[in-house]
C-alpha cells in the first residue's frame, strides 16, 4: 500500500512524493531486504535480469541495496516516478508479446527502465505502447519476487501520468490528477472521487435550524466542517480521496517552501506501525517504511525513514562516473536549542 502526491508551487515548480508502505523490512527493521539511494551515470549498462540495456540518463532514487530495481527516483531531464502495488496487474509470456510486437520487460525494473530512458510524460506516451511486461519473476537473494504493480511518472512541466499494465502485460494509460495510491484500477479511482464533491475547505461556523424545536449549534466554531466525510482509514480509496482534497485545498506556496508543503500533504496518509495486520499473531504490519520527496527543479531527493524522524538529502550528480549507493540516515536528529 502506498501514495503519491504531486503539488506546484506559484512560480510553476513541481515537487512530487510517495510514500513507501510495506510488510517487509528496509531499514533493518524487520526481515527483508537493504535499501538505499542508488545513483545510476548516463551511459552505464544496466544489467538487467532479461535484456540489459544503456542508460541514456543519469537517475537517482531509492532502491533496494545491490540492484537497480528502483522503487521511485529521478532523471536529470526532470523526470520523476515509482511503483507501487496493483491487484489488477497483468502479464504475458515472451512468446505472445513476440506475437504482438511488444518488447518485454521485468515489472520491478521496470521504473529505473523508463527513468534511464525517457525524459519526459509526452515521450513516456508516446512509445509505451511499445512495451508490456512478461511473466518472468525478478529473483532477488535467492528467491523469486514478482510484486503486481503500476506506475505514476511526472516532469518538470508538471504533467503526469499513470501506467497500468491491466492489458495483458500492455500499459491502459492515463492522465493524472496528482495523486496515485493502490487497487482497484485509476479509472475507479476518477469515477469514486465525485463521491466528495461537497467537500471543501470552507468552516462551517452558523447553526442550523431543522425546525422549531431544534436547531444544531456547530461545535468550535464549526472549524472543520467543510471536510466532514473526508476518509479516515488507510484504504486505497480513502487515501487517494483524502490526498486529493488535502493537496488540492492548501493554500498556494511559494518554491522554497515546496518541500515543507509536500510533506504537510502526506501527513494524513503515513501509517503507523500495527494498524495493518494480516492477523493478531502475525508479528508484521503494512506501514510507511519510508516518505521520499523530490524537488523536480532541484533534481533532489528529501527522505524520512520509519526508523528515525531525521531527513537525508541528495541531488543529483549527472557527472557522477560509476554506479553508486548510499546509506540512509536512520536517526532522530534533531537541532538542540541553547
Amino acid at each position: 500500500m502506498c501514495t503519491s502526491i504531486t503539488v506546484r508551487s506559484v512560480e510553476g515548480q513541481v515537487y512530487y512524493g510517495r510514500t513507501m508502505d510495506y510488510s517487509a523490512g528496509m531499514f533493518g527493521e524487520d526481515p527483508g531486504t537493504p535499501t538505499s539511494v542508488i545513483t545510476i551515470p548516463k551511459g552505464s549498462q544496466i544489467k538487467s535480469q532479461l535484456n540489459s540495456w544503456d542508460s541514456k540518463y543519469a537517475v537517482m532514487g531509492v532502491a533496494t541495496t545491490g540492484t537497480v530495481c528502483l522503487f521511485d527516483g529521478i532523471n536529470e531531464a526532470g523526470l520523476a516516478g515509482d511503483m507501487q502495488v496493483l491487484m489488477e496487474c497483468s502479464y504475458a509470456s515472451k512468446d505472445e508479446l513476440a506475437k504482438r510486437n511488444l518488447t518485454g520487460l521485468l515489472c520491478e525494473e521496470f521504473v529505473t527502465f523508463v527513468l534511464t530512458n525517457f525524459k519526459s510524460v509526452a515521450e513516456i506516451k508516446e512509445q509505451i505502447h511499445n512495451y508490456a511486461l512478461v511473466d518472468q519473476a525478478y529473483e532477488l537473494g535467492g528467491q523469486k519476487v514478482h510484486v503486481p504493480l503500476h506506475f505514476t511518472f511526472f516532469d518538470e512541466s508538471g504533467a503526469g501520468v499513470v501506467l497500468e499494465p491491466t492489458d495483458h502485460g500492455a500499459f491502459k494509460v492515463y492522465d493524472s490528477t496528482g495523486v496515485m495510491t493502490n487497487s482497484p484500477e485509476y479509472s475507479w479511482h476518477l469515477i469514486n472521487v465525485r463521491n466528495y464533491i461537497s467537500l471543501d475547505n470552507i468552516n462551517r461556523g452558523k447553526p442550523k435550524k431543522l425546525s422549531d424545536k431544534l436547531t444544531l449549534e456547530p461545535v468550535e466554531m464549526g472549524t472543520g466542517y467543510g471536510l466532514t466525510g473526508i476518509p479516515g482509514d488507510y484504504t486505497s480509496p480513502s487515501r487517494y480521496v483524502k490526498s486529493t482534497m488535502v493537496s488540492s485545498f492548501m493554500d498556494p506556496f511559494k518554491k522554497e517552501d515546496g518541500i515543507n508543503q509536500l510533506y504537510s500533504a502526506f501527513r494524513t496518509v503515513i501509517i503507523p506501525r500495527g494498524l495493518e495486520r494480516n492477523s493478531a499473531e502475525d508479528p508484521l504490519s503494512d506501514f510507511t517504511r519510508y516518505w521520499a520527496g523530490y524537488d523536480i527543479s532541484e533534481r533532489r531527493v528529501y527522505i524520512q525513514t520509519c526508523r528515525g524522524i531525521g531527513f537525508s538529502t541528495m541531488k543529483l550528480d549527472p557527472n557522477q562516473k560509476e554506479i553508486k549507493y548510499t546509506e540512509i540516515d536512520l536517526s532522530n536528529y534533531s537541532k538542540e536549542l541553547v
